[in-house]
């Protein structure tokens, strides 16, 4: 071919069709294009609600380890036991011997002759007047005739009531009567003076069991203030005694 009949450049690409096709087949994908980098948002604003939680659940675990540890759990075990005898916050001592009674505010009547009977002091009565709940326990079976000493035997079941006694918030006053033929001795010349004397003993119970002094006084009446007829014998039985006196604003039933 001459000079003169070489097509020109681009003619020449256009007439071959078998460089176009290679071009194609061997060329490369164009790249996409970079993706944009994600803006940095900094931490998460609602991080502190997952440590915070933690801290709470630890605070928790630590306070509920410290309460079980201290006295108090008695108390709890002791009301837990108490539902399963029908009363709450009570406890029958077949189940559970060496414990402190459940603190409680206000006392129940039904509680307390319940508990009573748990720590096998039947001959003690609880009543309800005026004054507030009357606790009556028969100074035949705590002091010895003409004395003002208690009883070893029962000085346990005096010591239980106390340490019951002890978690009310009301005044507590002790009053001791005797009947009208008690008879005086050198040591309490008058019945007035050996009932105060029974209920000052009385009252130590309830003081060295930890109830504060300043809720709780004492008096003596002697035979002036009988329950029962003096002229029979179980009578003058049931007039010799001990009343501790829960002063007012006692919990309903």
């Amino acid at each position: 071919m001459t000079e003169a009949e070489v097509p020109p450049p681009g003619e020449a690409e256009e007439a071959s069709p078998a460089g176009a096709m290679g071009e194609g087949r061997f060329a490369k994908p164009p790249e996409a294009p970079p993706k944009p980098k994600a803006l940095d948002e900094g931490p998460d604003p609602d991080a502190w609600i997952v440590t915070f939680s933690d801290l709470l659940t630890l605070l928790m675990t630590f306070f509920v380890l410290m309460f079980a540890s201290a006295d108090p759990v008695k108390e709890k075990i002791q009301e837990a036991f108490g539902q399963t005898s029908g009363v709450f916050g009570l406890y029958r001592r077949s189940f559970l011997q060496d414990v402190t009674v459940v603190p409680r505010r206000n006392i129940n009547q039904d509680r307390l002759q319940v508990f009573l009977a748990d720590i096998g002091a039947v001959d003690i009565d609880v009543t309800r007047d005026d004054r507030g709940l009357v606790v009556t326990l028969p100074t035949d079976a705590y002091f010895r005739p003409g004395s003002a000493s208690i009883d070893e035997k029962a000085r346990k079941r005096v010591a239980a009531l106390a340490e019951y006694l002890q978690y009310s918030r009301h005044k507590i006053r002790v009053e001791g009567h005797t009947d009208n033929r008690e008879y005086s001795s050198a040591t309490y010349p008058s019945a007035w003076e050996l009932s105060l004397a029974r209920a000052h003993t009385m009252l130590l119970e309830l003081v060295d069991k930890g109830i504060p002094q300043d809720r709780v006084s004492v008096t003596g009446y002697g035979p002036s203030h009988p329950r029962f007829d003096n002229f029979s014998r179980l009578g003058r039985a049931r007039n010799r005694r001990v009343e501790i006196i829960i002063l007012g604003g006692l919990e309903s039933p």
